[in-house]
């Protein structure tokens, strides 16, 4: 079955503020072209129902309620092998760019992919929390399961904004200290001037008790520099400008950044962490794809 890919794309997305919709949106949009890989659990604690999708086992389906209602229903169960998942989202000011081939900025797309995978996790049974820094920590919510929890992490995605600098190394070092004894961790952010930094914090994913997915998250413009005519830079952190002509610098600014990604993703395999590239302009699909990959591979 195709994925209708409006319910995809950043652009109309970006127009929806609240978080719950969106999410449901998207996954119950996506569910088609995902089920397979979805753990839709073989345990004994009944989970939920849900609509049964073509394809799928038969013996998904609850034929008593099919015969009273005439409604093909998969039943859902809770798996033992939950996970403890940890929403990581660097909301630093770099994050709040916008370039003109996007809707919505750094760190708006990170909190839709962010939401997305929350509401996809509630629907495994998954415990869920969310942890949020700049210069300081902005939101911690401790892994807890159910629709409550979902709702609290919903609220303080909506809460964010970008601003001050990256304190990756207080901040990581607050939360590996009260990691749960086994989880997953997802972390969301544009990783920039941080390729030497991050992978000896993320450290913690060598271990057999963690996994952790990288998603970086940039605006076009960061990768190709498209503009043409002579421009101030501005870093959105320290305020620094630096004036230049894109015609001038493109070639090597394009050859730095594909240095810098690549020993970002380099450093980060060292490690043992997921690692891969989302775009402002490109659509969701892709980080929830990854987190069911991670999910599998770890859990």
């Amino acid at each position: 079955m195709a994925v209708d890919q409006d319910l995809l794309n950043p652009a109309w997305l970006a127009e929806i503020e609240d978080y719950s919709l969106l999410s449901r949106l998207v996954v119950e949009g996506l569910l088609p072209g995902l089920h397979r890989s979805l753990h839709h659990g073989r345990g004994t604690e009944f989970l939920q129902y849900r609509d049964y999708v073509p394809g799928e086992d038969l013996k998904l389906i609850d034929w008593k309620v099919y015969a009273k209602r005439g409604e093909l229903l998969a039943k859902t169960y809770r798996e033992d092998t939950n996970v403890n998942l940890y929403l990581v989202i660097d909301a630093s000011g770099s994050m709040g760019y916008q370039g003109d081939r996007s809707s919505c900025d750094k760190l708006r797309y990170a909190c839709m992919a962010a939401a997305c995978i929350a509401y996809l996790a509630n629907r495994q049974g998954d415990r869920m929390g969310l942890f949020s820094y700049g210069d300081e920590i902005r939101e911690w919510l401790p892994p807890r399961n159910g629709s409550g929890q979902l709702n609290r992490i919903f609220q303080g995605l909506a809460q964010l904004n970008a601003s001050g600098v990256s304190n990756h190394q207080t901040s990581w070092e607050t939360l590996t200290r009260a990691l749960p004894g086994r989880g997953l961790v997802v972390f969301l952010s544009d990783c920039l001037e941080a390729e030497e930094e991050l992978p000896e914090l993320l450290r913690f994913a060598h271990s057999p008790r963690y996994d952790c997915l990288c998603l970086q998250v940039l605006d076009p413009d960061e990768i190709d520099l498209p503009h043409e005519e002579a421009l101030l830079f501005e870093d959105m952190e320290d305020g620094r400008q630096t004036p230049t002509h894109p015609d001038a610098t493109r070639e090597r600014y394009v050859g730095e950044m594909e240095s810098f990604r690549q020993d970002l993703t380099d450093n980060l395999g060292v490690v043992g962490v997921e690692f891969d590239t989302l775009t402002t302009h490109s659509d969701l699909g892709q980080a929830l794809r990854k987190f069911l990959h991670t999910r599998r591979l770890g859990f």
